[in-house]
């Protein structure tokens, strides 16, 4: 048997039921991106020194405003932190919004991805070494549990 991969990048995007044009709809709604796309480092034991978030409006309502925007974000130290991947996640979605357009997508993107083991780290940031012990006890409970049993407050809680 081959030996499967690790992925160079992993996305987390949907398209939504219904439009949203509301900051904090969206910040809850990357925040819980941010999360899966984290879980997903975690599995395959890496970290990420980069993110790419992105927001669109539904492109086959031409009689709709159109917006579409992505920010990339360089990370102070490479991660799989949940928590440290969904506060930066939610900055850049404060950055790129613009009222007055109704979003039909967004998504996340992990790239610069590393080896858990082998990271460069940041003299001038430190990474807080409880959130390794503290995504450990959720990633246990939830596999325990059900998917999502726990979760970090900034998350959407249900579907979007």
């Amino acid at each position: 048997m081959e030996e499967i991969e690790n992925k160079k990048s992993i996305a987390v995007t949907r398209s939504f039921a219904k439009t949203k044009n509301n900051l904090q709809d969206l910040k809850e709604i990357i925040a819980s991106y941010a999360c899966v796309a984290s879980e997903k480092l975690r599995l395959q034991k890496s970290c990420c020194n980069l993110i790419m978030i992105f927001i669109r409006s539904n492109r086959f309502r031409k009689d709709l405003p159109q917006y579409n925007n992505s920010l990339v974000v360089k990370l102070p130290y490479p991660t799989n932190s949940s928590l440290v991947i969904a506060k930066y996640a939610k900055q850049a979605m404060q950055s790129i919004f613009k009222k007055g357009f109704e979003f039909k997508k967004a998504g996340i993107v992990v790239m610069g991805l590393v080896p858990e083991e082998v990271q460069q780290l940041n003299m001038f940031e430190v990474c807080n070494s409880d959130h390794k012990q503290l995504i450990a006890i959720i990633d246990n409970l939830n596999s325990k549990m059900w998917k999502n049993t726990l979760n970090s407050t900034s998350q959407k809680f249900g579907s979007s």
